[in-house]
């Protein structure tokens, strides 16, 4: 995987909807190269922001330009779920202050950082238009949860490589809901830590000096609670795109709440 989490390089640039403060943005085809160790012939990168339609545009564009023959991993969740998750990271990390409710006060917003990335059909449907459907597994978060190992030989099978590969590794979970903190005004130190080079620091031992450095400037953060009216007004404005995804993958998301 490259070096850093959230390249966003085939994000576009900020336009009316600036990044986060503090997050990093890729520009040049160099530098991203960079990031990439070239011993290895099968390589990736995580970046949200890359189904974020209409927020973030040409994206699947940018992507066929460059590595038209790339296989692409879609990786969904529950919705509302995702929407609400979503909304306790930012309180947790980028200086959210409104209540859920406030956030979420206008469901009619095609560019709300919080809703858009739950249409998926519609994200994928951006893909769809410049990648054979061949190119792109969508995984179920659930399914990777409850049955990772197989999950995972899915996915290797994918990339065709190792799908026989078992590692301990495989079953730590990081960054979840219950280990999320709220840092007050101590927000800019998060932001730095996140876009600077301490990035390029092992796995294991960042994670190790972010812990101990969070137990002295943070609190704990309780996540955020959904009342049933703005559940079941957020569930009638996922359905009909949980449809057509159903429709697409043929998947059925037993476990989601819609």
């Amino acid at each position: 995987m490259a070096a850093m989490k959230e390249t966003n390089f085939f994000s576009g640039p900020p336009g009316k909807f600036p990044y986060t403060p503090g997050a990093k943005r890729i520009k040049y085809l160099s530098e991203y190269e960079n990031l990439f160790d070239s011993a290895f012939t099968v390589r990736g990168e995580a970046s949200p922001n890359y189904t974020a339609y209409p927020r973030r545009r040409g994206t699947p564009e940018r992507i066929t330009q460059l590595i038209p023959d790339v296989k692409l991993i879609y990786l969904v969740r529950d919705p509302v779920a995702r929407t609400v998750s979503h909304f306790h990271h930012r309180v947790s990390t980028e200086g959210e202050h409104r209540s859920l409710s406030g956030a979420l006060s206008d469901l009619s917003d095609p560019y709300s950082p919080y809703l858009c990335p739950s249409f998926y059909a519609l994200q994928l449907d951006q893909y769809l238009q410049h990648f054979a459907r061949e190119q792109i597994l969508v995984i179920d978060q659930a399914e990777l949860l409850s049955n990772r190992e197989a999950t995972l030989r899915e996915v290797f099978r994918f990339l065709s490589v190792n799908d026989s590969l078992i590692a301990k590794q495989f079953q730590e979970e990081i960054n979840t809901a219950k280990d999320r903190r709220t840092y007050s005004k101590l927000i800019f130190l998060v932001r730095w830590a996140r876009a600077s080079p301490l990035q390029r620091i092992p796995r294991g031992v960042r994670v190790t000096l972010r812990d101990s450095f969070e137990k002295v400037v943070s609190q704990p953060l309780e996540p955020p609670r959904l009342s049933d009216e703005l559940r079941a007004r957020l569930q009638d404005l996922y359905a009909r795109d949980v449809a057509c995804l159903r429709e697409m993958t043929g998947e059925t998301f037993p476990t989601w709440s819609i």
